[in-house]
């Protein structure tokens, strides 16, 4: 049954690949060394692209133009046991992940309102994803498939968790 205290948070994040290379965030949550795509929540009156736009802008100092939709994603920590609630303290969280192009790249990644979290900003190998802590875990999959087919259309997970 749902939980009728909480409250649904909008967010959007930028997929961002540039030479074999994802721009990730790094955080401490909810673990050391976990990565995300840069992105967060939804301002009111901001539509979902532009929040990925600006908000990749924000954490890492990258310019970019959300081209197309490629991922709707849920996230409701009371069905996984074993992670914390999103540090916003939404009990559900909304999630657009849009395919992005660079406009205006800084010579020093970083943002100008980076996450109280956030521990760096990272151009990680497309190889490596595999092998580094990620949140969504399905990251490495969905990056691939859009990569090999970038025509490929909008994919709804879920609660992904795994």
């Amino acid at each position: 049954m749902p939980d009728s205290a909480g409250w649904i948070r909008n967010a959007a994040t930028g997929i961002i690949v540039k030479e074999q290379h994802l721009l990730m965030i790094r955080e401490n949550w909810p673990r050391p060394d976990t990565f995300f795509l840069p992105g967060g929540g939804q301002q009111p009156g901001e539509t979902l692209s532009e929040c990925a736009e600006r908000e990749v802008l924000e954490e890492t100092g990258v310019s970019v133009t959300a081209v197309r939709l490629a991922v709707i994603r849920e996230y409701i920590p009371a069905r996984h046991q074993d992670m914390t609630p999103t540090p916003s303290g939404a009990t559900h969280r909304v999630e657009a992940m849009f395919w992005c192009e660079i406009v205006a790249e800084p010579a020093l990644l970083g943002g100008h309102n980076e996450d109280d979290l956030q521990t760096g900003v990272e151009w990680v190998p497309l190889s490596k994803l595999e092998h580094i802590r990620l949140l969504p875990p399905s990251l490495p999959r969905i990056v691939h498939a859009m990569v090999n087919d970038p025509g490929a259309g909008a994919v709804y997970l879920g609660d992904d968790h795994d």
